[in-house]
């Protein structure tokens, strides 16, 4: 099937092989690079499920994803894939998120036979008492370095404080007390159930044509070479996967909270809590950039509020906003570092409530709306943000590239429909604090 998105100019070639597997084509014509990733919808919200096969519900340890993603690589005759694209000239990676895991390649040669690898590596699963024993130890070295990070902790301590049970409070790579639970039979369940090709989308984004050597059907031939590397090999039947995941209201779990740590200045988040919604086709993208729109309109470095938090003294630079949703729970974050925490909290905390009535002029989101328009236009030109972007809004059931059509449309009174989330006691906030900083005296 291919869709032709005309606004941006923009074609997909999109096929469901007889596995299950989604393959997505994006041609990019002109474009040097390839970008490729090989992803499955299974993240670190999924810590109880029915595992292939069974009829009970099993629970495995926190950040099992984030692990089985780190022995991937590690292929049956011992050698590393990473090792094995870097011959070809190419540079892999992978990622876990709350939501997906994905294993990942770009380069400028050698496209097909890098495809060929993506493929056969996250295909053929080697795990080990040794080699699992092994990661376990660097997975703990890993987990203890954010631990140390004042910016991972701060965002930590916040969804502790915003969720009660919902795996946002946890590290995508778990605790230290849980990768010690991990074994190769629990990595094996996770594996067969969710790296299934029906669970699992593979997108290549860049110029076909050069790759296939083809001016006229080289998506077909792309295809081809896809379709039959599949062939050759032997699937389960696909099987609905029954998953667990505990869902939430709007209140936060606690409204504030602090730590100390060897820093100098101290570091404030502030969160809304956004609760357990029914999100249809486009609904979690839609929710992200209408946040996003709304809160560069309210504390923006353009804002009147962001120059009067520069006078008050309540930030020392930049204020970053983040605005998170999975398809399921979400989370609006705001964070600067300031010398006066408390009363940049009561400040942000003020400009989040006066959301629940939004009054905002026209002109004043039109210029919002074009600019966050341009920045995404501007990203459409990054073959990783377009791969990645279009995996990750496709497990939301959202299509990226849709995006445009729909905000160009959005108009003030659409925002109107945030008003709801914009609670008291949906907010919290969370504080890094210098360790000779007595927190009553900030």
């Amino acid at each position: 099937m291919v869709r032709n998105y005309e606004i941006l100019n923009e074609k997909v070639y999109s096929e469901k092989l007889e596995n299950g597997l989604r393959v997505i084509i994006v041609p990019k014509p002109g474009f040097k690079k390839t970008f490729a990733c090989f992803a499955t919808k299974y993240g670190a919200l999924i810590n109880r499920f029915v595992p292939y096969g069974e009829t009970d519900y099993l629970d495995v340890p926190l950040g099992i994803a984030h692990f089985l993603e780190h022995k991937m690589f590690e292929m049956p005759d011992g050698s590393d894939a990473t090792d094995l694209f870097a011959k070809m000239g190419l540079d892999a990676n992978a990622l876990t998120n709350y939501l997906m895991t994905g294993y990942l390649f770009s380069g400028t040669a050698n496209i097909k036979e890098g495809i060929e690898l993506l493929l056969d590596f996250v295909q053929t699963p080697h795990l080990t008492e040794e080699n699992v024993l092994k990661e376990q130890g660097i997975i703990a070295q890993e987990l203890k370095m954010y631990m140390d990070d004042p910016n991972d902790a701060l965002h930590l301590g916040l969804m502790k404080n915003l969720f009660r049970a919902y795996p946002l409070r946890y590290d995508v790579g778990g605790t230290l007390d849980s990768i010690i639970k991990i074994t190769p039979e629990y990595l094996y369940k996770c594996y067969e159930t969710f790296y299934h090709p029906s669970n699992m989308i593979l997108i290549i984004v860049g110029d076909i044509d050069a790759i296939m050597s083809n001016s006229t059907n080289s998506h077909e031939m792309l295809l081809d070479l896809i379709r039959a590397n599949q062939a050759k090999k032997v699937f389960k039947k696909p099987l609905d996967i029954r998953k667990n995941i505990l869902v939430e209201d709007e209140t936060a779990n606690k409204s504030s909270g602090y730590a100390k740590m060897d820093i100098s200045i101290p570091k404030v988040a502030v969160g809304l809590k956004l609760p357990f919604e029914k999100y249809e086709k486009n609904d979690a993208m839609m929710m992200e950039l209408k946040m996003k729109v709304l809160l560069e309109a309210t504390i923006g470095p353009t804002t009147d509020a962001f120059q009067e938090m520069l006078d008050l003294e309540l930030i020392t630079g930049n204020i970053y906003y983040d605005v998170y949703t999975d398809g399921i729970c979400g989370f609006i974050k705001i964070q600067a570092n300031t010398n006066k925490p408390k009363q940049f909290i009561a400040y942000i905390r003020e400009k989040l409530l006066s959301l629940s009535n939004i009054k905002l002029e026209e002109e004043v989101f039109n210029r919002f709306k074009k600019s966050l328009l341009g920045n995404f236009l501007r990203a459409l030109n990054n073959l990783d943000y377009i791969g990645y972007n279009y995996l990750e809004y496709s497990f939301k059931e959202s299509d990226v590239f849709e995006a445009i059509g729909l905000f160009s449309k959005l108009n003030i009174e659409d925002l109107k429909a945030l008003e709801k989330y914009f609670k008291v006691e949906a907010i919290s906030d969370y504080t890094i604090i210098p360790k000779n900083m007595l927190f009553s005296k900030i």
